[in-house]
């Protein structure tokens, strides 16, 4: 029976991986109709998994509760918030107002201000690479001055050719390296869809 447990999932994974890659080279009726049911099942499995996320939020916060390891108005405000933004959210037509108010006039500016101090981290943390200890750090420091003086205004007035080199710059070699990311990506998932899809990869299950 543990066996059964542990190699059914895979199976699962393989057959059903398989289906969809197939439907997608080949146009054949009985595999579009079984990959749009997969496909239809793994979005009903996600919002499940939304449900349960949001469980184990509520079940994990007031265990730390409990054990007197966390802040007790925090807590608070965090499951409050989500169980609101949850109702208000899942009966939109009813709570129409209150939905918009809380997107538009606690959220959205709670973002903001989370990503106006992301911003002073990531200034520190860029403030500690760019120093110029090698070529690449010179590389990385002299491309970053450069993007800076190419869309402030004061870029131009020091050299009129600035605008220029950073237009050269965003084109090519940023270009380029963003190009090399992402084909280097869609090879890694790739290379980790077959690990599944040929049963390799099975830590999702819980084996090595």
């Amino acid at each position: 029976m543990k066996h059964l447990q542990r190699i059914l999932p895979v199976w699962c994974g393989i057959v059903c991986g398989f289906i969809v890659v197939l439907e997608y080279f080949f146009k054949v009726k009985t595999l579009s109709t079984m990959s749009k049911e997969i496909q239809s099942w793994t979005v009903v499995i996600s919002a499940f998994l939304l449900g349960l996320g949001m469980v184990n939020i509520i079940v994990v916060n007031f265990r730390q509760i409990k054990n007197r390891k966390a802040d007790i108005v925090d807590t608070f405000v965090l499951l409050a918030g989500m169980v609101v933004m949850f109702v208000v959210t899942f009966f939109n037509r009813q709570f129409e107002a209150a939905y918009k108010w809380m997107f538009y006039d606690i959220y959205s500016p709670l973002s903001t201000a989370v990503f106006s101090l992301l911003m002073f981290s990531m200034a520190t943390t860029a403030f500690r690479g760019l120093r110029a200890r090698s070529a690449e750090a010179i590389v990385l420091l002299v491309s970053a001055i450069i993007a800076m003086l190419g869309v402030a205004p004061v870029g131009e007035v020091i050299w009129d050719k600035i605008p220029v080199i950073y237009d050269w710059v965003l084109t090519v070699p940023n270009l380029a390296g963003q190009r090399g990311i992402t084909i280097g990506a869609a090879i890694g998932s790739m290379a980790a869809s077959l690990r599944v899809l040929l049963g390799i990869e099975r830590r999702y299950i819980g084996m090595e």
